[in-house]
């Protein structure tokens, strides 16, 4: 801008030459024409053509003046305001070896840096525009591990307040799917340390499929390659291995997609099985870290919870021990107490139990109460407790059941095990069971209360014949 003012300038300095030239010219003229009237003749031709000459040394003058510094002054003015206007995208095109070339060359450096300085401003915008997504990128990044580990501590102090085992399941499974977004999972357990059959503990996703098998003995190459492996692996990391077709194909009818190893202190308890994601998108390493973590906390309480299990399991009829079901039932008790709810407590035992131990033996005695304890369970809800009371004798506490009511489920076990035959040296035999029922708080308001109620009623039980079913 201040070349383009000091041009303007020089303009107007030159066109005050031209205009001065001019009345000079005019005014020599006039005082000629004035004073030829006192002058001879010759004096008179003389004067009149030094006059013409200068006359025409002006016009030529003003001839140069024009094309030689005016013309270009004024291209160089328009080419000027052509650049700076964004209409030229060249520069200034004059090429002159004068003061005016100079001042083109100038410009036209002015306009070069310009050029660079508004390229680098760009590559800068750029750049910082780049700086810009990785630092976005990276922020979103550091607030979904953040929200992660917030949620792996509340599933760490949930999995740690319970020794349930369905209820760490539940946690676990519902954990996985809703955080990485999975059509089906699945959680297999070893089903004793040191055995390598694995059963299906919990499914989600998947509709129940009487072809689909419940459990599968791994071999000792694949539970290797779990407890080696701290991270999820993909399931289509199995191929290629035509020695592991049998787990591979057990797999693959869980819609198996990424495999998290169940491991405690380098021992594999078991596995989640997990599909594809609802996205469809692949899995990225946060969701397997995230998984790992999950893994790790839900095989520890897996762990504990098997361990309370068995210290609190029979390990012959798998149902609850004596001082399990003593502490549950004045747990029920003060819960029915509080929301004025009944419960009905069933005494069992086994008719002649004593004559199958003295005639076949303690080992075939075992099996029968083995198949009896599974009867039970099979015969009774899951709220229900049920307990191994003693040598032959049973109990299951009821909550919110009436005896009326409870009585119907009694007298179906008994059916039950009536119906069932014991192999017993290669010789069928029928075990019967006599069963006694008390209800709270109407025949017992205490624990001891009730349990003597309902031993009352087993014991008329008894004394009537025995496979029946008493009321207190």
């Amino acid at each position: 801008m201040v070349c383009f003012k000091g041009i303007k300038q020089q303009q107007s300095v030159f066109w005050l030459a031209i205009y001065g030239s001019v009345f000079l010219t005019l005014g020599l003229v006039l005082s000629t024409i004035i004073g030829l009237r006192q002058l001879t003749a010759g004096y008179r031709v003389l004067i009149l053509v030094v006059n013409g000459l200068l006359i025409v040394v002006a016009v030529l003058l003003i001839y140069q003046l024009f094309f030689r510094f005016f013309k270009p002054i004024k291209l160089l003015l328009r080419e000027t305001r052509e650049t700076l206007q964004g209409i030229r995208k060249d520069g200034i095109t004059m090429v002159r070896d004068d003061e005016i070339g100079v001042l083109a060359n100038n410009f036209n450096r002015i306009i070069l840096d310009d050029q660079m300085k508004r390229i680098e401003l760009e590559n800068s915008n750029q750049e910082l525009a780049s700086h810009a997504d990785i630092i976005e990128k990276t922020y979103r990044e550091l607030d979904k591990k953040i929200y992660d580990l917030f949620t792996l501590f509340g599933i760490g102090k949930e999995l740690n307040s319970t020794l349930s085992l369905e209820t760490i399941l539940k946690i676990t499974c519902f954990t996985s799917m809703g955080q990485v977004g999975v059509t089906v999972m699945t959680i297999m357990l070893l089903e004793e340390k040191g055995e390598t059959r694995m059963v299906c503990q919990y499914t989600k996703g998947l509709r129940k499929d009487p072809k689909r098998p419940e459990a599968c003995r791994f071999s000792m190459e694949f539970l290797s390659l779990l407890r080696l492996n701290e991270q999820p692996f993909l399931f289509s990391a199995l191929e290629g291995r035509p020695h592991l077709k049998t787990e591979m194909d057990f797999l693959n009818k869980y819609k198996t997609f990424i495999i998290a190893p169940l491991t405690a202190k380098d021992q594999v308890i078991g596995m989640l099985l997990l599909g594809k994601k609802l996205s469809g998108e692949e899995f990225v390493q946060g969701e397997k870290n995230f998984l790992a973590t999950l893994a790790s906390l839900a095989a520890l309480a897996l762990r504990n919870a098997r361990y309370y299990e068995q210290a609190i399991t029979d390990d012959l009829t798998k149902l609850y021990l004596k001082r399990y079901f003593q502490l549950r039932l004045e747990d029920e008790i003060k819960r029915a107490t509080r929301y004025q709810n009944k419960i009905t407590l069933i005494m069992m035992d086994l008719d002649h139990f004593k004559e199958i131990n003295d005639t076949y033996g303690h080992v075939q005695g075992d099996k029968v109460l083995n198949r009896i304890g599974e009867a039970i369970r099979e015969n009774f809800r899951d709220v229900d407790v049920a307990a191994r009371y003693g040598g032959e004798e049973f109990s299951v506490i009821m909550p919110e059941v009436s005896k009326s009511l409870a009585l119907i489920a009694a007298e179906r076990l008994r059916k039950y095990i009536e119906n069932i035959s014991f192999r017993v040296n290669e010789k069928g035999i029928n075990v019967t069971i006599s069963i006694g029922l008390a209800e709270f708080p109407e025949d017992g308001k205490s624990p001891i209360q009730l349990v003597e109620a309902a031993d009352k009623a087993l014991y008329c039980a008894k004394e009537n014949g025995r496979n029946q079913t008493m009321l207190a």
